[in-house]
């Protein structure tokens, strides 16, 4: 392996990492806006489905609006924390916060 290619190779590494840490950065930003209102979205949806499942049995299509808010919500939050651990740089420890 000739030295231009050792160069091309670590030149490809810094762009890949820079990319990342981009992304990195970009998700960080985008999640101070983004969990927030989906973890409001996320109770909506349980009180509208618990309220229907307690009081309004015969309203099918409001609890299945409430589970649809909820579990989708949930898999919103799941799918970013995934993707933030994903391009995070190495040696970062992501804390989720309760």
């Amino acid at each position: 392996m000739s030295s231009f290619q050792r160069g091309v190779g670590g030149l490809g590494r810094v762009l890949l990492g820079a990319v990342r840490f981009s992304f990195y950065v970009v998700l960080l930003i985008v999640g101070r806006v983004l969990v927030p209102i989906v973890s409001l979205v996320v109770v909506c949806g349980l009180i509208l489905f618990l309220f229907s499942l307690a009081f309004l049995r015969d309203c099918l299509g409001l609890m299945i609006a409430g589970g649809c808010l909820t579990v989708g919500g949930v898999l919103l939050q799941v799918f970013y924390q995934a993707a933030l651990r994903l391009v995070a740089p190495e040696g970062v420890v992501i804390v989720s916060e309760l």
